[in-house]
């Protein structure tokens, strides 16, 4: 599939094109998860809330009240009230569009009757947030319309069934994310050529969103922390607004930054160094720690791989920072990245005995990061790169950052 982009001129084409693909790769997983109907409820995309599951199924139209099924045997099933029964229609993805005529439970149990389910998902969770969007006002109507028939007792969770539609991108959503990771490349770029010490984090914050407007894009998450502009040895290091810090010769730079293109998310972090009157490079402690990072990261990516365990690579990076002589880090070592910069369970997180056995499947899109070292009298140093898990191994998305740049 296409970019949506200008190769098409219709963007709701594009879109459509991307919800088939999404609703295609629900129908299959249905099958492969032994789920006979899979429900979710419409929403108007100007309410605030809302299930994160109805965009990526339906895009962001408003629906009024009414329900989309999927079915195991394939079919696609909008059941909505008189006045929306055009909306589905018109986007030639949704086969079966039914008006409930006001009476949206009745209309349910109907459809359910024909169907006859053994087994029904509907959106809970309680391992992914991105899989948790029935309201319990929602699921309490569902309890009361389903009283007495036998399908009460056929709900279950959806969570395994939307983890796994949400982490195996497609290949419209792919070329998303490779074209924000582009545009991002291209703000760095600029940023490059503007640093100079002396600048505050705000003057480096405001500077960057200027090229982010400019671009007519959004940034990946909120604007009052992205960028995060992270200032020499006082600045706090993570997801912090931007500071008045002025930046100085002998201290490291990080940013933290991705911009969000047609609802995709880039998001990666790279480095710099102020040299000092004199310098002409960094001086040792910095770019031994640079390396290392470096390293660290490289590690992560090596075990990002179909099959294996999620932790794995929290365990390489682990490893390296251990036996480079620096403190062992205290986060997970990367995050989904998709239609939200942190896009779902699972991450690449530690191992805990609480959390489900995840591994990574193909078409999943890591960050891989999270090593965070602070230098006393320099800085924190730290990377991320963007990380897209193929059917043999993975392929980094991003220009990997392999020197520290420095700014003169």
């Amino acid at each position: 599939m296409k970019s949506v982009s200008a190769d098409y001129p219709d963007k709701a084409a594009a879109f459509n094109a991307l919800s088939a693909e999404k609703v295609e790769q629900a129908i299959a997983l249905l099958d492969e998860l032994d789920l006979d109907v899979w429900l979710t409820f419409t929403q108007k995309m100007g309410d605030s809330g809302g299930d994160p599951v109805y965009p990526i199924i339906f895009g962001n139209r408003d629906l009024g009240a009414g329900l989309l099924l999927l079915t195991r045997t394939g079919e696609r099933i909008a059941l909505v009230g008189g006045l929306d029964v055009a909306i589905p229609r018109a986007t030639g993805v949704w086969d079966q569009v039914i008006d409930h005529e006001g009476d949206m439970g009745k209309a349910l149990v109907a459809l359910l009757t024909r169907l006859n389910p053994a087994r029904i998902a509907i959106n809970y969770a309680q391992h992914n947030v991105k899989a948790d969007g029935l309201s319990h006002g929602r699921y309490l109507w569902l309890q009361r319309e389903l009283d007495g028939t036998q399908f009460i007792n056929r709900l279950v969770s959806a969570e395994e069934l939307i983890t796994k539609l949400r982490g195996r991108k497609s290949p419209g959503e792919v070329a998303l994310i490779r074209t924000a990771i582009a545009h991002t490349d291209e703000v760095f770029e600029q940023v490059k050529a503007f640093l100079h010490p002396g600048l505050t984090g705000r003057q480096i914050y405001d500077f960057i969103l200027n090229e982010v407007a400019q671009r007519r894009l959004e940034t990946s998450w909120s604007r009052d922390h992205c960028p995060i502009v992270t200032v020499g040895p006082v600045a706090p290091i993570g997801h912090t607004p931007p500071g008045d810090t002025v930046l100085q010769r002998g201290w490291t730079l990080q940013i933290d930054f991705g911009v969000k293109y047609n609802g995709f998310c880039a998001d990666f972090q790279r480095m710099w160094y102020v040299l000092r009157t004199g310098e002409t490079r960094p001086p040792a402690e910095v770019q031994r720690l640079f390396e290392t990072i470096r390293r660290g990261v490289d590690a992560i990516i090596s075990e990002i791989r179909p099959g294996a365990p999620v932790w794995k690579p929290a365990e390489a990076a682990s490893k390296v920072l251990v036996e480079g002589g620096f403190p062992e880090f205290k986060f997970s070592a990367g995050h989904q990245l998709g239609r939200a910069t942190h896009d779902g369970s699972p991450g690449l997180v530690r191992w805990r005995e609480d959390l489900p056995a995840w591994v990574m499947e193909p078409g999943n899109v890591f960050t891989a990061e999270g090593l965070e070292t602070f230098l006393e009298g320099r800085g924190w140093i730290s990377l991320e790169d963007d990380v897209l898990v193929t059917d043999t191994g993975n392929q980094v998305l991003t220009t990997q950052q392999r020197e520290l740049w420095l700014v003169k």
